[in-house]
């Protein structure tokens, strides 16, 4: 079936999203330039400008599409979870794959940038918001379903977030992965503790053990 305008329109806008994804990962910030994306998308310049007039344009765009497939990539693997599984254990792990994925790395490029361009920053803050509201939600209830009405899982949830965020951040110069999964299984205890689902003594026993 013939394609529309609108389909080929989309099609486009796609290919240069991700093009600019890539550039983000594979050469960082600073060197996604217009001309490098229009190299890796194969579009004319006239088209990319069509669609995204100046580079913060682009870059929001890049987000909008990271953010889409981010949540997706979560919603699905959160969906996937085995009856059986353990909850908890289960959401960290999903967490910490997608900290270590192409799309963190792609906005990690974006909020470091964001630290010095205020231009970008005024952009990327409502859509961040969004994407960990979501994300958030999710994650909040998935653990409701074993502990519902528990006013503990938020801050869970939150910390848990935070915690895996650090660890992608160090582990960019550090490069210690038994060290850094070392802390996802004592984050695991930690948050099972904090739920109440663990005698908090077993942290510190576990921590003596040939693991420490």
């Amino acid at each position: 079936m013939k394609r529309t305008q609108a389909q080929r329109s989309a099609d486009t806008r796609a290919k240069v999203l991700e093009a600019t994804v890539q550039c983000l990962v594979e050469r960082g910030y600073a060197e996604t330039t217009t001309a490098e994306v229009l190299a890796r998308a194969d579009v004319p310049r006239g088209t990319l400008l069509h669609h995204f007039p100046t580079k913060v344009d682009l870059l929001v765009g890049a987000v909008h599409h990271v953010t889409g497939r981010r949540v997706e990539s979560l919603t699905a693997e959160l969906a996937a979870i085995p009856p059986e599984a353990d909850r908890l254990d289960a959401l960290i792990d999903i967490i910490w794959r997608h900290f270590s994925s192409p799309l963190f790395w792609a906005a990690l490029e974006l909020w470091n940038a964001c630290r010095t361009d205020t231009e970008l920053r005024a952009a990327l803050l409502p859509v961040e918001k969004e994407i960990f509201t979501v994300l958030h939600d999710r994650a909040r209830d998935l653990l409701s379903e074993s502990s519902p009405g528990d006013p503990r899982v938020p801050t869970v949830v939150e910390f848990s977030y935070e915690v895996l965020t650090g660890l992608a951040l160090t582990g960019i110069v550090s490069g210690d992965l038994g060290r850094r999964e070392l802390l996802i299984r004592r984050w695991k205890r930690a948050a099972a503790i904090l739920l109440g689902h663990r005698d908090p003594s077993t942290l510190v026993e576990r921590a003596r053990s040939k693991e420490s």
